[in-house]
Protein backbone atom coordinates (compact mmCIF):
# COMPACT_ATOMS: atom_id res chain seq x y z
CA UNK A 1 0.00 0.00 0.00
CA UNK A 2 1.37 3.43 -0.96
CA UNK A 3 2.37 5.91 1.72
CA UNK A 4 1.08 8.87 -0.29
CA UNK A 5 -1.61 9.37 -2.91
CA UNK A 6 -1.57 11.82 -5.82
CA UNK A 7 -4.90 12.55 -7.52
CA UNK A 8 -4.57 13.59 -11.17
CA UNK A 9 -7.87 12.78 -12.86
CA UNK A 10 -8.13 15.96 -14.91
CA UNK A 11 -11.34 17.55 -16.10
CA UNK A 12 -14.19 16.38 -18.25
CA UNK A 13 -15.50 18.68 -20.92
CA UNK A 14 -19.21 19.39 -20.92
CA UNK A 15 -20.12 18.55 -24.48
CA UNK A 16 -22.25 20.90 -26.53
CA UNK A 17 -25.40 18.92 -27.17
CA UNK A 18 -26.58 20.36 -30.49
CA UNK A 19 -26.74 18.95 -34.04
CA UNK A 20 -23.32 18.95 -35.70
CA UNK A 21 -21.24 19.38 -32.56
CA UNK A 22 -20.26 15.73 -32.37
CA UNK A 23 -20.13 14.98 -36.11
CA UNK A 24 -17.80 17.92 -36.81
CA UNK A 25 -15.57 17.48 -33.77
CA UNK A 26 -12.01 17.76 -35.03
CA UNK A 27 -13.29 19.15 -38.32
CA UNK A 28 -13.64 22.72 -37.08
CA UNK A 29 -15.36 22.07 -33.75
CA UNK A 30 -12.83 22.38 -30.95
CA UNK A 31 -12.93 22.45 -27.16
CA UNK A 32 -9.41 23.88 -26.99
CA UNK A 33 -8.94 27.30 -28.61
CA UNK A 34 -5.27 27.43 -27.55
CA UNK A 35 -4.60 23.99 -29.05
CA UNK A 36 -6.35 24.49 -32.38
CA UNK A 37 -6.57 28.24 -32.92
CA UNK A 38 -3.53 28.38 -35.19
CA UNK A 39 -5.27 26.02 -37.65
CA UNK A 40 -7.71 28.80 -38.50
CA UNK A 41 -5.37 31.74 -38.91
CA UNK A 42 -7.01 34.50 -40.94
CA UNK A 43 -10.45 32.82 -40.79
CA UNK A 44 -13.77 33.79 -39.22
CA UNK A 45 -14.72 31.72 -36.18
CA UNK A 46 -17.42 31.40 -33.55
CA UNK A 47 -16.52 31.36 -29.85
CA UNK A 48 -19.07 29.92 -27.45
CA UNK A 49 -18.76 30.60 -23.72
CA UNK A 50 -19.76 32.99 -20.97
CA UNK A 51 -16.94 33.17 -18.43
CA UNK A 52 -13.54 34.79 -17.93
CA UNK A 53 -11.81 31.84 -19.58
CA UNK A 54 -13.88 32.56 -22.69
CA UNK A 55 -12.55 36.12 -22.75
CA UNK A 56 -8.98 34.84 -22.36
CA UNK A 57 -9.52 32.43 -25.24
CA UNK A 58 -10.96 35.26 -27.32
CA UNK A 59 -7.91 37.43 -26.67
CA UNK A 60 -5.68 34.58 -27.78
CA UNK A 61 -7.71 33.93 -30.92
CA UNK A 62 -7.78 37.64 -31.78
CA UNK A 63 -4.07 37.40 -32.56
CA UNK A 64 -4.74 34.68 -35.11
CA UNK A 65 -8.14 34.91 -36.75
CA UNK A 66 -9.75 37.60 -38.88
CA UNK A 67 -13.10 37.71 -37.05
CA UNK A 68 -14.62 36.31 -33.86
CA UNK A 69 -18.35 35.90 -33.28
CA UNK A 70 -18.76 35.64 -29.52
CA UNK A 71 -21.94 33.81 -28.53
CA UNK A 72 -22.36 33.63 -24.74
CA UNK A 73 -25.37 31.25 -25.01
CA UNK A 74 -26.48 32.69 -21.66
CA UNK A 75 -28.74 35.54 -20.68
CA UNK A 76 -26.36 36.41 -17.83
CA UNK A 77 -22.69 35.90 -18.85
CA UNK A 78 -20.21 35.42 -16.01
CA UNK A 79 -17.45 37.56 -17.49
CA UNK A 80 -17.22 41.21 -16.43
CA UNK A 81 -17.94 44.15 -18.70
CA UNK A 82 -14.35 45.28 -18.19
CA UNK A 83 -13.06 41.94 -19.50
CA UNK A 84 -15.46 42.09 -22.43
CA UNK A 85 -14.29 45.63 -23.16
CA UNK A 86 -10.69 44.42 -23.34
CA UNK A 87 -11.71 41.85 -25.93
CA UNK A 88 -13.84 44.28 -27.94
CA UNK A 89 -10.88 46.68 -28.10
CA UNK A 90 -9.29 44.24 -30.53
CA UNK A 91 -11.93 45.36 -33.05
CA UNK A 92 -12.31 41.83 -34.42
CA UNK A 93 -15.19 40.73 -32.23
CA UNK A 94 -18.96 40.82 -32.70
CA UNK A 95 -20.98 39.80 -29.64
CA UNK A 96 -24.34 38.13 -30.01
CA UNK A 97 -25.80 38.90 -26.59
CA UNK A 98 -28.94 36.96 -25.81
CA UNK A 99 -28.30 34.28 -28.43
CA UNK A 100 -27.57 30.56 -28.26
CA UNK A 101 -26.07 28.27 -30.88
CA UNK A 102 -28.61 25.69 -32.04
CA UNK A 103 -26.76 23.92 -34.85
CA UNK A 104 -23.34 23.58 -36.47
CA UNK A 105 -23.28 22.54 -40.11
CA UNK A 106 -20.88 21.77 -42.93
CA UNK A 107 -19.98 18.96 -45.31
CA UNK A 108 -16.30 18.23 -44.81
CA UNK A 109 -15.80 20.78 -42.04
CA UNK A 110 -17.54 23.59 -40.21
CA UNK A 111 -19.22 26.06 -42.57
CA UNK A 112 -22.04 27.66 -40.60
CA UNK A 113 -23.57 28.06 -37.16
CA UNK A 114 -27.24 28.67 -36.59
CA UNK A 115 -28.06 30.91 -33.65
CA UNK A 116 -31.37 31.64 -31.96
CA UNK A 117 -32.33 34.72 -30.00
CA UNK A 118 -33.24 33.63 -26.48
CA UNK A 119 -36.04 36.16 -26.15
CA UNK A 120 -38.05 36.07 -29.39
CA UNK A 121 -36.64 32.79 -30.80
CA UNK A 122 -35.64 34.35 -34.13
CA UNK A 123 -32.87 32.46 -35.90
CA UNK A 124 -30.06 33.34 -38.28
CA UNK A 125 -26.97 31.70 -39.75
CA UNK A 126 -23.36 32.87 -39.64
CA UNK A 127 -20.61 31.68 -41.99
CA UNK A 128 -17.61 30.45 -39.98
CA UNK A 129 -14.69 28.06 -40.46
CA UNK A 130 -14.54 26.88 -36.85
CA UNK A 131 -16.51 26.78 -33.63
CA UNK A 132 -14.53 27.01 -30.40
CA UNK A 133 -16.30 25.92 -27.23
CA UNK A 134 -14.68 27.60 -24.26
CA UNK A 135 -14.98 26.96 -20.54
CA UNK A 136 -17.57 24.24 -19.97
CA UNK A 137 -15.28 21.97 -17.97
CA UNK A 138 -15.97 20.05 -14.80
CA UNK A 139 -13.42 18.20 -12.63
CA UNK A 140 -13.57 14.42 -12.70
CA UNK A 141 -13.79 13.69 -9.00
CA UNK A 142 -16.51 11.07 -8.83
CA UNK A 143 -16.90 9.81 -5.27
CA UNK A 144 -13.84 11.56 -3.83
CA UNK A 145 -15.85 14.16 -1.94
CA UNK A 146 -17.70 11.34 -0.19
CA UNK A 147 -14.36 10.12 1.17
CA UNK A 148 -13.63 13.50 2.71
CA UNK A 149 -11.59 15.24 0.01
CA UNK A 150 -12.55 18.90 0.26
CA UNK A 151 -13.77 20.63 -2.90
CA UNK A 152 -15.10 24.07 -3.69
CA UNK A 153 -18.58 24.91 -4.98
CA UNK A 154 -17.63 23.96 -8.55
CA UNK A 155 -16.15 20.57 -7.62
CA UNK A 156 -12.49 21.63 -7.81
CA UNK A 157 -10.20 19.96 -5.27
CA UNK A 158 -8.76 22.39 -2.75
CA UNK A 159 -4.99 22.18 -2.20
CA UNK A 160 -2.31 24.08 -0.30
CA UNK A 161 0.93 25.43 -1.74
CA UNK A 162 2.41 21.91 -1.62
CA UNK A 163 -0.57 20.54 -3.59
CA UNK A 164 -1.74 18.63 -0.51
CA UNK A 165 -5.47 18.30 0.08
CA UNK A 166 -7.23 18.59 3.44
CA UNK A 167 -6.40 14.91 4.00
CA UNK A 168 -2.77 14.47 5.06
CA UNK A 169 -0.81 12.43 2.56
CA UNK A 170 -3.33 12.94 -0.24
CA UNK A 171 -2.31 15.35 -3.01
CA UNK A 172 -4.06 16.66 -6.11
CA UNK A 173 -2.40 18.06 -9.24
CA UNK A 174 -3.38 19.20 -12.70
CA UNK A 175 -6.72 20.29 -14.06
CA UNK A 176 -8.66 18.69 -11.22
CA UNK A 177 -7.44 21.56 -9.02
CA UNK A 178 -9.00 24.00 -11.51
CA UNK A 179 -5.92 26.14 -11.98
CA UNK A 180 -7.86 27.51 -15.03
CA UNK A 181 -4.90 27.29 -17.39
CA UNK A 182 -5.52 23.67 -18.42
CA UNK A 183 -2.03 23.30 -19.86
CA UNK A 184 0.41 20.39 -19.65
CA UNK A 185 3.22 22.63 -18.39
CA UNK A 186 1.09 23.81 -15.46
CA UNK A 187 0.14 20.27 -14.51
CA UNK A 188 3.76 19.10 -14.74
CA UNK A 189 4.83 21.93 -12.44
CA UNK A 190 2.18 21.02 -9.90
CA UNK A 191 3.21 17.36 -10.09
CA UNK A 192 6.82 18.32 -9.45
CA UNK A 193 5.80 20.41 -6.43
CA UNK A 194 3.81 17.52 -4.99
CA UNK A 195 6.59 14.99 -5.68
CA UNK A 196 9.24 17.10 -3.96
CA UNK A 197 7.05 17.55 -0.89
CA UNK A 198 6.27 13.83 -0.79
CA UNK A 199 9.99 12.96 -0.93
CA UNK A 200 10.75 15.40 1.88
CA UNK A 201 7.88 14.06 3.98
CA UNK A 202 8.96 10.44 3.52
CA UNK A 203 12.59 11.23 4.36
CA UNK A 204 11.50 13.12 7.47
CA UNK A 205 9.32 10.16 8.50
CA UNK A 206 12.17 7.68 8.02
CA UNK A 207 14.47 9.73 10.25
CA UNK A 208 12.03 9.55 13.15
Amino acid sequence: MGKKIVLAMGVQRKKLEIPGAEDLLGLGVSYCPICDGSLFKGKEVALIGDDEETIADGLYLSNLVNKIYLIPSSATPKYTQKSLGNLLSKEKVTVFDGYAVTEISGRNGVEKVRIRQLKDRKEQEIDVSAVFISGAKTPVIGLLSKFGVETDSTGCIKVDRNMETNIKGVYAVGDVTCDKRYQVATSVGQGTTAALHIIQAIHASNRQ
